[in-house]
C-alpha cells in the first residue's frame, strides 16, 4: 500500500466520523421537538484490494464512506401538554398540513396545533391541519380539506342521567 494510499484511508475514515458527528449532533439538538424522529447510519468500504498471503487471500480496506442514513419510525413516547389541540399518532400515519400561500401539502408527526383567528386548526408554521369532515355516526364524509370550527362551543342538550362518586363518612 503506497503512502497516498494509506493517507486516502485516513481521510476517508476521517470524513465518515465527521459526517455521523453530525447525525448524532442532530439527534441530540432534537431530542426534544415535537414529532422529531431520529436517525442512525452505517459505513461501507469504497474500495478494498486482495492480497494473497501464505494462509490465503486476505481483503483489506481502502477507504470508507457514510453508505446509509436511516430514519427510525418506531413509536416514541407521549406527553401531556395540557393544550387540548395537541395531538399524537399512535403507530403508523402522519398529520396532513397545508401550506395556505401556495397551496403545497406537507406530513408531519408534530402534532402541536391550535386554532388561528380564522378559526382554521394550524400547526406552529401557521399551515393549516387536513381533516375529513364527520358526520353524527362518527363517518368520514367526502373529501380532505381544512380544520376549521365557525364555533367554539355547543349547543346545549338536557341531562338525562348523572354519575356522582362520593367517599361518605362513616360515622356519620
Amino acid at each position: 500500500m503506497s503512502l497516498t494510499s494509506s493517507l486516502y484511508s485516513g481521510i476517508s475514515g476521517l470524513s465518515a466520523t465527521g459526517d455521523s458527528m453530525q447525525i448524532i449532533g442532530d439527534n441530540l439538538s432534537n431530542t426534544n421537538t415535537t414529532g422529531f424522529k431520529s436517525a442512525g447510519y452505517s459505513f461501507e468500504d469504497l474500495l478494498s484490494q486482495s492480497i494473497s498471503t501464505q494462509s490465503g487471500t486476505s481483503q483489506i480496506g481502502r477507504g470508507t464512506a457514510l453508505s446509509d442514513i436511516s430514519t427510525d419510525w418506531s413509536q416514541g413516547s407521549f406527553s401531556t401538554t395540557g393544550n387540548s389541540t395537541d395531538l399524537a399518532i399512535s403507530g403508523d400515519g402522519f398529520f396532513i398540513v397545508r401550506d395556505g400561500s401556495n397551496e403545497s401539502t406537507f406530513y408531519t408527526r408534530a402534532g402541536e396545533f391550535s386554532f388561528d383567528d380564522d378559526g382554521n386548526l394550524v400547526n406552529s408554521t401557521g399551515y393549516v391541519v387536513q381533516g375529513w369532515e364527520v358526520n353524527q355516526d362518527s363517518e368520514a364524509v367526502g373529501a380532505v380539506g381544512d380544520i376549521t370550527l365557525d364555533s367554539f362551543t355547543s349547543p346545549p342538550q338536557e341531562s338525562t342521567e348523572a354519575t356522582l362518586i362520593v367517599n361518605l363518612n362513616s360515622d356519620a
